[in-house]
């Protein structure tokens, strides 16, 4: 998390800053930008309501850290598949590819999909928000490169694979579908169709 003018230098006022970044990060994560004020984060970080705006010049700031925070666990997330598929053999990654590319580019379990897309949504109603994940989703369609690039494609643009897995997460979530399974069906079938390309039929 990046310093700013209320960087508190004793390492406990960083370590209560710290908990704040990290309960807005999760009310972000669970229930969108509007639960994010400073009595909810404070009762979430277990600190008084007074030390959100001591710590916190406003809640677009409080906003724009959380979002920075939510977006860098996706990215690392993602950066971490792209290094287990660099490790694999080519030909395996080529024949892991959809998954390894779905793997990136959902969050892990421990994350609901429907919350995470809620989430994603919701940004929209906090400017601070969506202007972290515009930033943060480059580190993310870098992972994916990574991994194109190591499964041997190379006309399938990034931005496309996270456009894909986010349609299919949507329809499967709206239509009662297990949301992994069938992304990596989808991306399945979009590959093949980069892979037609590429063979110039």
């Amino acid at each position: 998390m990046g310093e700013t003018s209320q960087t508190p230098k004793s390492l406990k006022a960083q370590i209560t800053r710290t908990s704040l970044v990290l309960a807005a990060a999760a009310l972000l994560r669970e229930e969108g930008p509007r639960a994010v004020t400073y009595r909810k984060v404070a009762k979430w970080a277990g600190a008084a309501s007074s030390s959100v705006g001591y710590y916190f010049d406003s809640v677009t700031q409080l906003l724009h850290e959380a979002g920075r925070y939510n977006i860098q666990l996706w990215g690392e997330r993602a950066e971490r598949v792209a290094t287990t598929a660099e490790a694999l053999p080519p030909e395996e990654c080529r024949e892991r590819l959809a998954e390894l590319l779905v793997s990136a580019s959902l969050p892990d379990d421990s994350i609901a999909p429907a919350g995470h897309y809620s989430q994603l949504i919701a940004a929209a109603e906090a400017p601070a928000v969506t202007e972290a994940y515009q930033k943060g989703r480059v580190m993310l369609e870098l992972a994916i490169s990574r991994i194109l690039r190591h499964g041997g494609v190379t006309t399938m643009p990034p931005r496309m694979v996270g456009t894909v897995v986010d349609g299919a997460a949507i329809a499967a979530l709206s239509e009662g579908y297990d949301v992994r399974d069938f992304a990596v069906s989808l991306v399945q079938e979009a590959l093949q169709a980069y892979e037609r390309t590429e063979g110039g039929e």
